[in-house]
């Protein structure tokens, strides 16, 4: 369980985009390129990557496949999404964060999971308070109740514009910081896990350059950040 509460984390840190001025402007930051981020623990040693690559579904949703490689860049994991532009709007499903056969230790379980999508608005500005993310994820062994996992994501507050230097290049961005809670429970054993993290979303992008993550002492965790763009 403490392995999948850690791929959990890595795939809310570097699964979120945001901020375009428009929708054809968000599809088009996005729709044919590949992004690879880097995860760095608190010592800046490599522990692996994410990559995003992106396709154009319709005029207002882009279909996103990621995959997760560890530090030696054996694949562990892949998922596919939607990211939906509503006008006003850009559409996180939570159930995104999941990404599908990332963790060995539940690849003979079904993991099911229900959750609202986080919300992100066209034109972020200092100040904003976005609303909360969460998520239930159930996980069932031969068609029984193992265990399950509640994700909240609260107190999004898009904090100041910032300048971001990164292998990718430098990104005016928004600094945006929330808290995440994690309750997992497993045959009755809970074990809960609260953090603190901070993002540096740029606009010209869609989608965040660099993140930090704090556990709920604000002892500094680790960074994912933008490696290349391609």
């Amino acid at each position: 369980m403490k392995n999948f509460v850690i791929t959990i984390v890595a795939m809310l840190t570097v699964v979120s985009f945001a901020h375009a001025q428009s929708c054809d402007e968000f599809v088009g930051a996005n729709a044919g390129k590949n992004f690879v981020y880097v995860n760095n623990d608190a010592k800046g040693n490599e522990m692996g990557r994410v990559s995003y690559s992106a396709v154009k579904k319709d005029p207002s949703t882009i279909t996103i496949h990621s995959e997760v490689t560890d530090k030696k860049g054996k694949q562990t994991g892949t998922a596919d999404f939607d990211m939906n532009c509503t006008g006003s709007t850009i559409k996180v499903d939570m159930r995104s964060f999941i990404p599908a056969g990332s963790n060995k230790e539940f690849s003979n379980m079904e993991m099911v999971a229900d959750g609202k999508y986080l919300v992100y608005p066209l034109n972020l500005k200092a100040g904003d308070k976005l609303d909360d993310g969460s998520m239930l994820i159930t996980i069932n062994n031969k068609g029984s109740k193992f265990g399950e996992m509640n994700i909240d994501i609260t107190d999004r507050t898009v904090e100041q514009t910032e300048t971001v230097n990164s292998a990718a290049g430098n990104f005016d961005c928004f600094r945006i910081s929330y808290n995440i809670l994690i309750k997992a429970k497993v045959m009755g054993i809970g074990i809960p896990v609260n953090m603190k993290v901070t993002e540096w979303y740029s606009p010209k992008l869609g989608r965040f350059v660099k993140s930090e993550t704090y556990n709920k002492n604000g002892k500094f965790m680790g960074t994912t950040t933008l490696a290349s763009v391609n």
